[in-house]
């Protein structure tokens, strides 16, 4: 009877261990998955631009996810929206990185919300891979930046509009950090190529009413209407100066494919757009990637610079876990991204390793009159970022 209590207090102890060994041994080939924060805004004034952005990280993670994972790993996506408020994407970003206990983040889309979330990040020793173009006056070793800067676009599409279109620049934006620097630096640019700044507006997010600033471009009569117009303000403001008449060619950095479905053919004919990605890149991999995004997003969105930016983003940071020796070492996947190559449909494209942002393609498009993206200038390779 001794004995055979002893031999079920031997098995009682032992049972635990041999579980926790079990869990361990599973945790190790693979079975834990990798918890990737998804930071971006479904709802709120920028939730037009943000959609488009969720959706590119969301594929580019489901195909991560579909192909083998990480390693074996599967990415495990904890989203949180925080409504097109800077104040609550800095506290969301904190929660996914204090409750959720997420290796890094993607996502934010404003200047705006990308600052508040910066020192967030950075105080507790996060990553954020930030999808959108912006005005590149920042660098950070816990920000991966994959959006085109101005290097890449803006000076670029200035000294090509002032050699194509013409020289008297109207510069109207919505009223926050990535217009007011975007066209002070677009105002240096003029100044060395010989072009004149005739007019400047800013107006709040989300405005829609542009009757006043349209009397002020009819006024100036400038030869190029230069806009980092966004989201609902950016439709409305197309729409109005078509019905208005006016004649200057609006030039845009902020434009893309779902936005002109909204402006319409007849109010978006003429103009030009300058980003790092059109959906008529013309390459295999990008036939295949437009197609599989119109069968997978049903919801009005097209391929665009946003949408490619957040996959992008999602494609790098699968690369980086897959580089990193312990994907759950956030310090490990920061290194990781340092040099990392990307075969896109965007192109060939990479990550300086000085300075965290990505080499990408300028590309310049004019829409015709179907309200399709015709490319009339590609850069012959990637060109190296300067924050």
């Amino acid at each position: 009877m001794k004995k055979k209590l002893c031999a079920l207090l031997a098995c009682a102890v032992m049972l635990p261990c041999l579980f926790t060994g079990c869990s361990r041994g599973t945790e190790q080939s693979g079975a834990k998955p990798i918890k990737i924060g998804l930071l971006y805004s479904l709802s709120g004034v920028t939730s037009v631009s943000e959609k488009q952005l969720y959706n590119g990280t969301k594929l580019a993670i489901d195909e991560i996810n579909a192909s083998g994972g990480i390693n074996g790993r599967k990415i495990e996506t904890v989203f949180a929206d925080y409504a097109s408020d800077p104040a609550k994407a800095a506290d969301k970003a904190r929660r996914l990185i204090l409750d959720d206990k997420v290796t890094a983040i993607v996502g934010t889309c404003s200047s705006s919300a990308r600052q508040a979330v910066k020192p967030v990040v950075e105080q507790y020793k996060s990553l954020l891979v930030y999808p959108q173009s912006y005005e590149g006056q920042e660098e950070s070793k816990n920000i991966v930046y994959v959006g085109c800067i101005p290097n890449q676009q803006a000076e670029i599409f200035v000294n090509w509009l002032l050699k194509n279109v013409g020289k008297k620049f109207f510069l109207i934006g919505c009223d926050f950090v990535y217009p007011q620097v975007e066209n002070k630096l677009a105002k240096e640019y003029l100044a060395k190529g010989g072009g004149t700044v005739v007019g400047e507006e800013y107006v709040p997010y989300g405005s829609t009413d542009f009757s006043s600033v349209l009397n002020k471009i009819k006024t100036s009569n400038p030869d190029i209407v230069y806009s980092e117009l966004t989201g609902d303000s950016n439709v409305a403001f197309y729409k109005q100066y078509n019905a208005y008449g006016l004649k200057a060619t609006i030039a845009s950095l902020t434009t893309n494919e779902t936005v002109l479905k909204a402006i319409g053919k007849e109010a978006s004919k003429g103009s030009y757009i300058c980003v790092d990605y059109f959906k008529n890149v013309e390459n295999d991999l990008n036939k295949k990637f437009v197609q599989k995004y119109a069968e997978t997003y049903k919801d009005g969105t097209e391929p665009s610079y946003a949408v490619m930016g957040g996959y992008n983003a999602g494609l790098f940071l699968g690369e980086a876990l897959k580089k990193a020796a312990d994907p759950d070492n956030t310090q490990q996947v920061i290194e990781a991204f340092k040099g990392l190559e990307l075969d896109s449909p965007s192109g060939q494209i990479s990550i300086d390793p000085t300075n965290n942002h990505a080499a990408l393609y300028c590309r310049i498009g004019q829409v015709d009159e179907n309200g399709e993206i015709k490319v009339i200038y590609q850069s012959e390779q990637p060109i190296a970022p300067k924050p």
